[in-house]
């Protein structure tokens, strides 16, 4: 796998252009075919993506929450089958490309012969609505543009913003079905106020490591928390405002809690994955301190049996 940040045509390729945010189960097959296709053509495989979301500079207030960090997706498309990474910063004079402009640009910086348009795939300020508008536009340009098939595996329909209201809804399972793995979320541990100590129920308390992230429904969870020895150990998580023992100057805050069963290691200042598996409940203000531990101990228990029984 090579990433690609700069012009290079020391290659002829093929390729797919899209975000591909989370790397799902319709990328997967995007790349499988993209695969297939630089077989018969003896091209060389190649996606083409973008460093932060379009929307970030387009409509700055309505950009998502990230479901990859940049670095976990260039990884999972070299798993998934792309040669080639090619990486291009989407500023306001990308954006302003016209979809002649774009693939003209792909063909003389980056080598692209062949352009696979994923199922309803869009390009360009003018945003052409058919294939065979691309595909014209492609043949003066030098470019030769075909259609993917849609996915129809597993989960379908698929798509990163469905993923993300999976996420959003409390249905991490949903969520999982689609990815074709568990959503997860990297964090470093810091400092709390320890208080799940006091209940029994000791916690990491984790900041996420990329601020774009995206932050499932608040609620308890069933979870893997991948320590730093590389253990998927099973926990249950919280994320919420913790209401029953929160006031003044962490109120308003949003925290995230794991509480990892049977494991005694030094965690602060160290990076963990949180793998979220099921929502167990809502989060909720409980009368007193007793009636939160009874509750996590409820929790604990529905917990352990998620991950008795088949995940």
């Amino acid at each position: 796998m090579r990433i690609i940040t700069k012009s290079d045509t020391s290659r002829r390729r093929i390729a797919a252009v899209g975000m591909y945010d989370g790397v799902h189960a319709g990328h997967k097959f995007l790349i499988d075919y993209l695969r297939l296709e630089a077989g018969s053509r003896r091209l060389t495989p190649a996606v083409i993506t973008f460093s932060h979301h379009p929307l970030s500079v387009v409509r700055p207030l309505e950009a998502p929450g990230l479901l990859t960090t940049l670095e976990d997706r260039m990884r999972r498309l070299g798993a998934a089958g792309a040669e080639d990474i090619i990486i291009l910063s989407f500023n306001d004079r990308l954006r302003n490309k016209s979809a002649r402009e774009f693939l003209s640009m792909l063909r003389k910086s980056y080598g692209i012969d062949t352009l696979v348009l994923g199922f309803n795939n869009r390009f360009g300020h003018d945003r052409p609505q058919t294939t065979e508008e691309y595909r014209k536009i492609g043949e003066e340009v030098g470019v030769e543009v075909i259609p993917a098939p849609e996915y129809r595996g597993p989960g379908a329909p698929v798509s990163s913003s469905l993923i993300r209201r999976h996420l959003l809804s409390g249905e991490p399972e949903k969520a999982a079905e689609a990815l074709g793995y568990n959503y997860n979320l990297r964090g470093m541990v810091v400092s709390g106020q320890r208080l799940g100590r006091t209940l029994g129920f000791p916690t990491a308390n984790l900041k996420p490591s990329d601020k774009e992230a995206l932050i499932p429904k608040p609620g308890a969870y069933a979870a893997f928390v991948v320590t730093p020895d590389g253990e998927r150990r099973p926990s249950m998580v919280n994320i919420g405002f913790r209401p029953t023992v929160t006031d003044g100057e962490g109120q308003g805050m949003l925290s995230i809690e794991a509480h990892i069963f049977d494991y005694t290691g030094y965690l602060y200042d160290e990076e963990v994955v949180v793998e979220f598996v099921k929502y167990l409940r809502p989060e909720r203000r409980f009368a007193s301190t007793e009636k939160l531990r009874e509750q996590l101990e409820r929790d604990a228990a529905k917990t352990r049996k998620a991950f008795v029984a088949p995940l």
